[in-house]
Order: structure tokens, then C-alpha cells, then sequence
């Protein structure tokens, strides 16, 4: 029994150094896990950091080639716009020319309308002329 009690006293004793044992252990063990998932947090924040940058320059570039597609949009407005005022100016000038043609339609019925009264007159009078004569 003294033999026994020795032992419980002995395990009683070194229960809790081996307590503190496991537990500096355990303090270890969270110590290097708690540092490999901080290298892995890095890592993910690193990788992540990357796929930002990635969609900065994707953002970026998109905003040029938007940039490039609205001046050329621009530009072919401004062309458009440019054909549009001569379509403008051409019509404006086709409608002067027919105006001018009516007017010159006009003037030459009036001259064929006094060509045939000068006729008529030239006939009369040549008529008028062998009666007499």
C-alpha cells in the first residue's frame, strides 16, 4: 500500500507538469499552425492582390478601346453630319436649277408663243401683199 501511495503521490505530482507539458505542446502546435495559416492568408491575399491588378488593367484597357470606339463614333458622326449638309446644299441647288428651268421653260413657250404671231403677221402680210399686187 506504500508503494501505491507513493505512486498516486508521484502521479499526483507529476500530473501537472505533465499538464504544463501538454499544454506548452498544444501552445506550440497553435503557435505553428496559427503561423501556417498566416502564410496562407498571405499567399490567398497576395494571389487575390493579383487577380485585382489583373482586373485593373482589364478595366483599363476595356476603357481605351471605349474610348477609341466613341471618338471614332465621333468622327463618323461628324462625317455623316458633313454629308448631310451637302445632301442639303445639293438639294437647296437642284431646287434653284429647277426653278431656274421652269423660268427658262417659261421664256422659251414665250418666244415660240412670239415666234408664231411673228409667223401669223409674216403670212398675213405676204398675203396681203399678192392681193394687192
Amino acid at each position: 500500500m506504500k508503494s501505491l501511495t507513493i505512486a498516486a503521490i508521484a502521479a499526483l505530482a507529476a500530473t501537472p507538469v505533465l499538464a504544463q507539458s501538454i499544454e506548452r505542446e498544444q501552445a506550440r502546435a497553435d503557435y505553428h499552425q496559427a503561423q501556417a495559416d498566416a502564410a496562407k492568408a498571405e499567399l490567398q491575399k497576395q494571389d487575390a492582390q493579383a487577380q485585382a491588378n489583373a482586373a485593373q488593367a482589364d478595366a483599363a484597357d476595356a476603357q481605351a478601346q471605349a474610348n477609341t470606339a466613341q471618338s471614332d463614333a465621333d468622327t463618323l458622326k461628324d462625317a455623316a453630319d458633313t454629308r448631310q449638309a451637302q445632301a442639303n446644299s445639293n438639294k437647296a441647288k437642284a431646287s434653284i436649277a429647277q426653278a431656274d428651268a421652269a423660268s427658262a421653260q417659261a421664256q422659251a413657250d414665250r418666244a415660240a408663243a412670239n415666234r408664231d404671231q411673228a409667223l401669223d403677221r409674216a403670212d398675213a402680210a405676204r398675203d396681203t401683199a399678192r392681193n394687192n399686187y
